[in-house]
């Protein structure tokens, strides 16, 4: 009988832990759904006119769609994480410091990051358009390619929007 009842007391533990990340993982996507969770992206040199080139990853049911993404992807990490791999030159701080400021403006984040929305305007392929791609599962591409994104005129964006502080205004 008490063999029984911690038997019991393990699977209702479980399942506690199996909720709480459920509903961990889901709110993320909630916050984030514009952007895969999961990308690569390192340096690939700087521009003189404000530019960083990156090769970037991004996944998508067929390469297109994974090119999309990865265009995303690159912007995303640029506006939230920084370019920290690969060559030296691009800015490994992200332009966006503030904690929560993804969720905070959300609306905005979420109409720019749309499919085909305003990201577009600061991101090119920065090649002949040739892309590296993996085919992970029947369903599933992962595309990589090199990509520019106009770092200064992202800035300027995000200073028009209210989103970051110009430069110069301080701390």
């Amino acid at each position: 009988m008490k063999s029984r009842v911690n038997l019991m007391l393990v699977m209702a533990i479980v399942a506690t832990f199996l909720s709480c990340k459920t509903s961990r993982t889901n709110k993320e996507a909630v916050m984030a759904g514009y952007v895969s969770g999961n990308y690569e992206v390192e340096c690939m040199g700087t521009g003189m006119d404000g530019t960083q080139l990156v090769k970037v990853w991004g996944f998508g049911t067929d390469p297109e769609k994974a090119a999309y993404q990865a265009r995303k992807n690159a912007v995303h990490a640029v506006v939230f994480k920084g370019i920290n791999a690969g060559k030296p030159g691009c800015m490994t701080r992200p332009l966006v410091t503030q904690p929560g400021a993804e969720e905070l403006h959300r609306e905005f984040f979420g109409t720019f990051f749309t499919d085909g929305g305003r990201y577009l305007n600061f991101v090119s392929m920065a090649n002949d358009g040739t892309v590296d791609r993996i085919k992970m599962t029947s369903r599933e591409y992962k595309v990589g390619s090199v990509v520019s994104v106009r770092h200064a005129a992202l800035r300027e964006e995000l200073e028009a929007a209210g989103i970051i502080k110009k430069l110069g205004q301080g701390f």
